[in-house]
């Protein structure tokens, strides 16, 4: 006759959210989607072995050492995820819409790049270019309108002119007119916030299994590996590692990583 446990058993299939906080802050704010979250735990020990019999024998062991540590990853490159993975800061601005006429670049050079710039500031989404140079270097005579494409082309999205290689417009002094959208911008720094703290709180979604809520109350993130600028093959990602700090504000067996499960 089979023994009468009363006993669920609890299989595991699980998704959730990560959110974060600044040590200090009151609320949490919702990372972005993530691939994976993994905790690790690990104990340094020392044995003591006593020699008072015909062999070796462990009669010892003494807990050295606990640590705790985590690590995730993400696709989605968010302004929050790609501050922690510089180690530092996000801005957000806005270019205002606008125009200028007849900017002037002296002496430009074949093959070079010129940002397009009003007034030493460089202008994003830019549209209706057009430029002009004088042809016989006579200043009384109009200006020659450059042909795009041929003698030069633009990048309206990051707001450049290159010049032809060996067309009419090197070593000459050009003016260009070009249009600019209003544009939302995020600006990012770097290494800036090396010792920063966060306080990160996983939120289980399962398909089976108990849900539990986890807190890591301070961690330490760096990026673990690359950030690629450029892999057709799939989608960039950033893999974070975190070292988890004790919390002595924590109650006792707290202080690494609290969990709750919800039992259903």
């Amino acid at each position: 006759m089979a023994v009468n446990r009363n006993f669920t058993k609890n299989f595991n299939l699980s998704g959730g959210e990560l959110y974060y906080k600044l040590n200090g802050e009151a609320n949490f704010s919702y990372f972005g989607a993530t691939n994976e979250f993994k905790i690790n735990f690990k104990s340094t020990k020392v044995e003591h072995k006593s020699s008072e019999t015909a062999t070796l024998v462990t009669d010892m062991e003494v807990t050295k050492e606990v640590e705790a540590s985590l690590s995730f990853t993400t696709e989605d490159l968010n302004k929050n995820a790609l501050a922690m993975a510089f180690s530092g800061n996000s801005t957000d601005k806005t270019q205002t819409a606008g125009s200028a006429t007849d900017v002037l670049y002296e002496a430009v050079k074949s093959k070079k790049l010129y940002d397009l710039a009003v007034d030493g500031v460089h202008k994003l989404k830019v549209s209706n270019v057009v430029v002009k140079y004088d042809d016989d270097n006579d200043a009384d005579t109009d200006d020659v309108e450059a042909v795009l494409d041929v003698d030069y082309s633009v990048n309206e999205e990051f707001g450049t002119i290159e010049i032809a290689d060996n067309g009419v417009l090197d070593g000459k002094d050009i003016k260009v007119s070009f249009n600019y959208a209003e544009v939302a911008l995020v600006d990012f720094t770097s290494l800036d916030e090396t010792s920063r703290e966060f306080t990160l709180m996983f939120l289980s979604k399962n398909a089976t299994g108990n849900s539990k809520k986890t807190i890591v109350h301070r961690v330490k993130l760096s990026l673990n590996g690359d950030y690629s600028l450029k892999d057709l093959e799939k989608f960039t990602s950033l893999s974070f590692d975190g070292k988890v700090l004790l919390d002595s504000s924590q109650p006792e067996g707290k202080q690494f990583v609290e969990t709750t499960m919800i039992e259903s």
